[in-house]
């Protein structure tokens, strides 16, 4: 906990910019990992308790736990901007040598070192787990696994860096016994617990190791009858773990006042058992039996309303056109700084100047000292410079902090009738627009728009398993087979998947859209840009073989739904949004007497008038 590389999360908002739009939201990293680490303590606890017969072990629960604290230590400032947006503008800006009309010369740190390729913060959170253990004086042996931690320094006793019992240790000679201390597998089995999978070779990311389909076998807690916890923390089968959980409990809290989230989460704890499943998604494949989380079949609607609760979230939350157009501002900055600006860390241990390291905002995360000073005061940083080459990065910086925002100038979602819009790439995009722009051109030039004014945001909101329904990759046990659940590992009941049919679920699970925003504050540009991409998404209309009433095109709502009421919020179910979903609206039948009276009172209204507005006549 008392490590720069844990009390870093400190400077980083859970949620980035959202704060933008929804105030309250300016909790952090370290509030959300302090969660996560609880929230599994207890789940892990509660399991334990209802299944002794798991032997879960003290040292299991204090490794998930530990996992639980340190699996957000690799993201970077402002939350998914660094590994997301920034990293592919990045891509564009280094193809064009340039960025907003300055040259972007990628050549000024030719000899630093290279990202990995799919670099992701899950890899920056392994990073720092090193870099934590170095900053102990210790470091992960993986030739004696079930020995203390190799010391690499003077700082803490690898025989006493374990799990702390006053009654089972001597003060007088610093002794603690073999099984409380942890073990170099333990770290593997926790950089595991958070990488979802077994750890991918020296300079390979997650994500390409994954790709590899790969052999490799987990190293931490390679006994079948400990495969479930691997799923507390970064659940490989279904998505559902304590992260998403705490996440979203923690941002709809804090965003809109609900606590419908954080009332599933008690349900979960006690509705969650350990049994087999099989794990195949296709009844014609072989069996693929793992030992799993699995929940009580009657959970099956609660955990759907989960999903479609996450949906929700991404839609008015964490892709709200305000916090995205906020995001493309901030990775403007960035890029705008990246040929110029240098993240300086120092090794205090040694004086010379070969202990400094420079490296820039993109590079930063190839080294743990110098990630360690990339926050979210990266801003600062920046404007505190007087390099004249970062003045249009500190200018933008001033007109972001004066809200002068980019626009969005519209937003289409995407139907299975028009996917060609969806395959067509961002550049292509800005190059109807600005065609269409070059036709309207008139004397007036400053209307006229640029690449550089035009932001085409392709994005994809889902239920946590892309087009697939979540609940499908889930097990379920029946209330006849919890009895079983005291037997031994081998004997456990198998849970069920629970078929589609059984329980309300929306037709899609997926939702694609195309939005534009507008870089320039002249609001002329702005107009222009929104008429551009109306004709063309117009013109796109008029090509299809069916007339624009059967819903080929859906405008983007401008604004967010309003969020429920604190104290009437509930988990959220198909019919309380059926328009999202095409199902029929079920009438409300709450308080229909006060309806009546209320249509009464209405009718007998209208007579009076009707009657005074006749004897008015006869008058």
């Amino acid at each position: 906990m008392n490590t720069p590389q844990v009390q870093r999360l400190r400077q980083l908002k859970q949620l980035g910019t959202s704060d933008y739009t929804y105030i309250n939201t300016t909790h952090t990293r370290f509030e959300h990992s302090l969660g996560v680490m609880s929230f599994a303590g207890t789940y892990l606890e509660a399991i334990a308790k209802r299944q002794p017969r798991l032997n879960i072990t003290t040292k299991d629960i204090v490794c998930v736990k530990i996992a639980g604290l340190l699996h957000d230590l690799g993201h970077g400032p402002y939350s998914h901007v660094y590994d997301g947006t920034f990293r592919k503008q990045l891509k564009l800006a280094k193809e064009k040598d340039e960025w907003l009309g300055q040259k972007f010369d990628s050549k000024n740190d030719c000899n630093d070192p290279n990202p990995m390729d799919g670099w992701a913060h899950e890899d920056g959170s392994l990073m720092m787990i090193d870099a934590m253990l170095k900053h102990l004086g210790l470091e992960i042996d993986e030739s004696n696994l079930d020995e203390p931690l190799k010391q690499v320094g003077n700082g803490i006793n690898a025989k006493q860096f374990g799990i702390w019992n006053r009654e089972d240790s001597n003060d007088e000679v610093g002794y603690m016994p073999n099984e409380l201390v942890l073990t170099s597998r333990d770290w593997i089995f926790i950089k595991e617990c958070i990488a979802g999978g077994p750890l991918p070779p020296p300079g390979v990311s997650l994500e390409k190791f994954k790709e590899s389909s790969s052999t490799a076998k987990m190293i931490g807690r390679p006994d079948v009858h400990k495969e479930f916890l691997y799923d507390i923390v970064s659940n490989r089968h279904s998505g559902l773990d304590v992260d998403k959980m705490d996440y979203l409990a923690r941002d709809t809290i804090r965003a809109h006042g609900s606590n419908c989230i954080a009332d599933l989460m008690s349900k979960l704890t006690e509705k969650s058992f350990v049994c087999w499943g099989n794990m195949s998604s296709d009844e014609d494949e072989p069996d693929d039996m793992h030992m799993i989380i699995a929940y009580d079949s009657k959970m099956v609607q609660n955990l759907m309303s989960f999903f479609e609760q996450r949906y929700k979230e991404h839609q008015r939350l964490y892709t709200h056109p305000k916090t995205q157009k906020t995001n493309y501002e901030i990775c403007d900055i960035f890029l705008l700084a990246e040929p110029y600006f240098r993240i300086i860390s120092m090794n205090d241990e040694d004086d010379s100047s070969d202990s400094m390291i420079k490296l820039s905002i993109s590079k930063a995360m190839c080294n743990p000292d110098t990630y360690l000073e990339l926050t979210d005061t990266v801003l600062d940083k920046i404007m505190n410079t007087e390099t004249i080459e970062l003045k249009p990065a500190r200018r933008l910086i001033k007109k972001l902090r004066s809200h002068e925002k980019y626009v969005k100038c519209g937003g289409i979602i995407i139907t299975s009738e028009i996917e060609n819009l969806w395959d067509m790439t961002e550049d292509e995009i800005v190059a109807e627009i600005l065609k269409r722009s070059d036709e309207d051109m008139t004397d007036n030039d400053s209307t006229n728009l640029s690449s550089d004014d035009i932001i085409v945001d392709k994005g994809k909101i889902h239920h946590g398993m892309k087009d697939k329904n979540p609940v499908d990759f889930m097990r379920f046990l029946p209330k006849q087979e919890h009895m079983k659940l005291l037997n031994h590992p081998e004997d456990l009941p198998i849970a069920i998947k629970i078929p589609g049919d059984r329980y309300r679920k929306p037709d899609k699970f997926i939702q694609k859209s195309v939005r534009v925003y507008c870089r320039s504050t002249s609001v002329e540009k702005q107009n222009q840009l929104t008429k551009c991409y109306t004709d063309f998404t117009d013109n796109l209309r008029s090509q299809q073989t069916q007339d624009s009433q059967f819903g080929l095109f859906e405008v983007e709502e401008e604004y967010a739904r309003p969020p429920p009421s604190p104290n009437t919020a509930t988990l959220p179910s198909v019919s309380q949004t059926p328009e999202k979903y095409d199902t029929p609206k079920q009438p409300d039948n709450r308080n229909n007497g006060s309806k009546r009276r209320y249509d009464n009172s209405v009718s007998l209204f209208s007579n009076v008038k009707k009657v005074a507005k006749a004897a008015s006549a006869n008058r």
